[in-house]
């Protein structure tokens, strides 16, 4: 395989990328918004505008590899079945039930982000990570506080990071009686550092 070419573009023209991706979005799918269809559905077309944004590069939805793990981790996503195991077992020691123990184990070994833009097999091409949310959206796995914990691990530099995205992003969005509404939230370096636009 040739050797990749591409840069990371900087981080405004990220942003400005994905606010056209964004406006899109409300263009052209704002029904599945309004009607609060499943958030994959957004997800995908969300996806399907960053795209457009980032020739060159590779946008996907919870892609589940990363060119850095040779091994089996502890880190999430990345847990052998055996850890999986050891996971279930000690959840049920802590006074769990089988059902609740397997449920979180599934939950913390499925977490993938909704979008990335990246290069495949190429980690210092981590551009961006995604993460969507539909305004109301609070419970369980999928709630804000998750998806702000998963964009602070994906964008970690350094030794720590495994990922090293250059930006993270969770966009929340909704339609009130107030109109439209949309935040999105930015994290860099394992850090949430403000609110775009």
């Amino acid at each position: 395989m040739p050797p990749v070419v591409l840069q990371s573009p900087e981080e405004e023209v990220v942003l400005q990328r994905f606010g056209r991706a964004l406006a899109d979005l409300w263009a052209f799918d704002r029904p599945l918004i309004e009607r609060r269809l499943n958030p994959k559905s957004l997800v995908h077309r969300l996806a399907v505008y960053l795209e457009r944004q980032f020739p060159g590069f590779h946008t996907d939805c919870e892609y589940s590899r990363n060119s850095r793990v040779d091994e089996p981790t502890y880190d999430f996503p990345y847990m052998s079945r055996p850890r999986q195991r050891d996971l279930r077992k000690n959840l049920i020691r802590q006074g769990l039930s089988e059902a609740e123990a397997e449920a979180a184990a599934h939950s913390v070994t499925h977490a993938y982000p909704d979008i990335i833009v990246h290069y495949r097999e190429e980690n210092h091409l981590n551009v961006l990570v995604v993460e969507v949310r539909l305004l109301g959206d609070a419970r369980g796995w999928g709630s804000m506080l998750d998806a702000k914990e998963k964009l602070q691990r994906y964008t970690l530099l350094g030794e720590q990071g495994l990922f090293r995205y250059a930006v993270g992003l969770l966009v929340e969005l909704g339609v009130t009686e107030g109109g439209d509404h949309t935040a999105v939230h930015q994290f860099r370096n394992g850090r949430e550092v403000g609110r775009v636009g």
